[in-house]
């Protein structure tokens, strides 16, 4: 089934909503490679957010990432 088209500006706001909350994020590293956190989101940006795992790596990602569905959250 098809998915419904998502603006960057939704993306955003839904972000912002899970600013500072306990988080689960998998990353779609291309080849059958993913990659798993769990952490906080930090900070927001203009065309990107920063992301605190647990071990302490700080990571960024881009909102059209998170549109595209190669970095998927669920709450942990």
């Amino acid at each position: 089934m098809r998915q419904r088209a998502v603006s960057v500006a939704e993306v955003k706001a839904k972000i912002i909503e899970l600013k500072g909350k306990a988080l689960s994020v998998s990353v779609n590293k291309g080849r059958k490679k993913t990659v798993s956190y769990d952490g906080v989101i930090v900070d927001t940006f203009p065309s990107v957010f920063t992301f605190r795992a647990a071990a302490g790596d700080l990571v960024s990602f881009s909102y059209s990432d998170v549109i595209c569905g190669d970095i998927i959250f669920t709450r942990a």
